[in-house]
């Protein structure tokens, strides 16, 4: 009874939403997937000449054709695959999607294909409170074990908030001074190394570490609220989330599924959105190997993009683009590497807001809890068992760990943060990429290799000085 009362509340909740959903150009319809919670595409309702084709006129099959048509017709032989972050409903991209495909696609030689996933941070915890049961979605246990689970996240919230609030104030108020002076033999290390790596300056004023700390300090009683609110759902919508990065692959079984549909299930190719899309592209790849691809992923983006090299390495990926990731380093270079030393000619570019952002950003005017997305998961969100699965996204987690991690193909990795008010690194905006929400802002023009790339004014070999190391890296 629990399970008809369920896919009668979703069924009335599409009904009331319907009226809702954007309708797209036939234009964007042939550059965008999006995916459900489930991993199932979501279709919308497009315009061609005269007429709107509502999404129960095609299947998502008939939208890949046209797909694989419009990049055909185009005579593109770049194809550009940008995944959006987490936290973001499908719907709510539809519109950044056709605004990014439109300019893109008429001031560069990108065919852009453009991938949304449902991962607001709010429905994912309640996919996690009344639907997730040990990876698969329940219509029994999911409802019944609700007020257990919630009692969980709440006393976990609670019992961690001393924890949380110690962490967040030494990362405040914590010296930032030089490291001591190192020796010959490791500074002989640091000017050997291959990797390019390169931290912009921070030109903001003297007074606004100082201001921001204050503004924390007068916080605190929010934070007593909004810490442990946070780390209530938070740390479960996170795992969802990335659950989803997931079931864009291989959908969602539910748990009462039977143990022979299990088995056909499992021998079955992926069924995912985003496997079915990328099916496609491979085949179009055998068609005519003249193609490459850039793939460029934002936040949790580069989760779905590490699914995609793992499961896809045999297309030429010439640039690997990940913005301020949220993925951990370990993660990154388990697909990574192997990928890179087979692929000599592809670059992977790491991009990051500077570290005193990451670590002093106050949200709120410091009512949340200090520091950046990724410095959350650092924190609370995550688990890290080890500095390995700590963010790629941050700057200092990419510069320390990843040359030992990437040694064979240091010369294929670009790790780059952006500086503050530093017109050599912010070259469009001054302030900007200045936040972690900043990268998928198209005023960057993030598509373009000289967002990537280490100025060609840095004075420094590989952004590296001849005989001092700071707190926040290589300098």
């Amino acid at each position: 009874m629990t399970k008809y009362f369920i896919l009668f509340f979703a069924a009335a909740v599409c009904l009331l939403t319907a009226s809702c959903q954007p309708v797209i150009s036939k234009f964007t319809m042939e550059k965008m997937v999006a995916i459900d919670d489930e991993g199932d595409p979501k279709l919308y309702a497009y315009k061609e000449e005269n007429r709107i084709v509502e999404p129960n006129e095609y299947s998502f099959d008939r939208q890949l054709d046209q797909m694989m048509s419009s990049i055909r017709k185009s005579g593109r032989k770049k194809i550009l695959i940008y995944v959006f972050g987490g936290m973001n409903s499908v719907d709510s991209m539809v519109s950044t999607t056709d605004e990014m495909a439109q300019i893109i696609y008429s001031q560069s030689d990108y065919y852009p294909i453009f991938v949304s996933w449902e991962s607001t941070l709010f429905e994912c915890y309640l996919d996690h409170l009344f639907m997730i049961r040990r990876g698969v979605k329940s219509y029994a246990f999911g409802p019944a074990l609700s007020p257990f689970y919630f009692t969980v996240d709440l006393g976990r919230a609670v019992t961690r908030l001393p924890i949380n609030l110690v962490y967040q104030s030494y990362g405040t108020f914590s010296s930032e001074g030089d490291f001591p002076e190192l020796d010959g033999e490791t500074m002989k290390k640091i000017d050997n190394m291959k990797m390019r790596i390169y931290l912009g300056n921070d030109n903001y004023p003297a007074y606004y570490s100082l201001l921001a700390r204050t503004s924390y300090v007068a916080g605190l009683p929010l934070r007593l609220i909004t810490t442990p609110a946070i780390d209530t759902c938070g740390k479960s919508a996170w795992d969802i989330m990335r659950r989803r990065s997931k079931t864009a692959f291989i959908k969602a079984q539910p748990i009462e599924t039977s143990v022979e549909k299990e088995i056909k299930t499992a021998l079955s190719p992926a069924d995912g959105a985003m496997a079915r899309l990328m099916d496609r592209l491979s085949g179009l790849y055998n068609e005519h190997q003249d193609y490459e691809f850039t793939v460029i992923g934002h936040s949790m983006g580069p989760f779905i993009i590490n699914e995609m090299i793992a499961r896809y390495p045999e297309l030429p990926y010439k640039n690997i683009v990940y913005m301020a990731p949220a993925c951990s380093v370990i993660e990154a270079v388990r697909v990574l590497k192997p990928y890179l030393e087979k692929n000599p000619k592809s670059t992977f570019y790491n991009l990051c807001i500077h570290p005193h952002r990451d670590t002093e950003d106050m949200m709120i005017y410091g009512c949340l809890p200090r520091g950046s997305v990724l410095e959350w998961i650092d924190l609370y969100l995550a688990d890290p068992v080890s500095v390995d699965d700590l963010t790629l996204g941050r700057w200092d987690n990419a510069a320390f760990l990843m040359p030992r991690l990437m040694n064979t193909v240091q010369s294929q990795v670009v790790v780059k943060a952006f500086g503050l008010m530093d017109p050599v690194t912010n070259t469009i905006v001054l302030d900007m990429p200045g936040q972690h929400t900043d990268f998928g802002e198209s005023v960057l023009r993030f598509w373009e290799p000289a967002f990537w790339e280490i100025p060609s004014s840095a004075a420094t070999k590989n952004g590296i000085a001849k005989n001092r190391i700071t707190k926040y890296g290589i300098k």
